[in-house]
């Protein structure tokens, strides 16, 4: 229900942009000038003539480069909480090889299994 809740919309969103290029069709392939001069907004020096589809790409790029170091820097504090875990498995891991290979060294106890000390069995 979900998928086809969300195709609906996406069909719905591409057929409102297809009608608005449509409708805009000359000022799409016109282009538009944009200034970087605040103070002389239409000097020749200052203004870039650029067709609308690359400034609506470049938009879009910008957004979603500002969008996913957002999302990586709010994420960062799981990272380290993972980083912190993953330690503390391969030292677990490391202290239950230890513990194995002290039971299997031929102690005379071998089938059974030793415990830490601070286990309260």
């Amino acid at each position: 229900m979900k998928r086809a809740l969300y195709y609906l919309i996406l069909i719905l969103a591409l057929v409102v942009v297809a009608g608005f290029a449509l409708a805009n069709k000359q000022w799409i392939a016109q282009g538009v000038d944009l200034s970087y001069d605040p103070t002389r907004p239409g000097s020749a020096e200052s203004t870039l003539h650029l067709p609308m589809f690359l400034v609506l790409f470049g938009v879009l790029l910008i957004g979603m480069l500002l969008g996913g170091l957002t999302v990586w820097f709010k994420q960062g504090r799981f990272r380290r909480a993972a980083r912190v875990a993953q330690g503390e498995v391969e030292r677990h891991r490391s202290e239950i090889d230890r513990l194995r290979s002290q039971t299997s060294s031929g102690d005379g106890r071998e089938g059974q299994t030793m415990l830490p000390s601070s286990v309260p069995f």
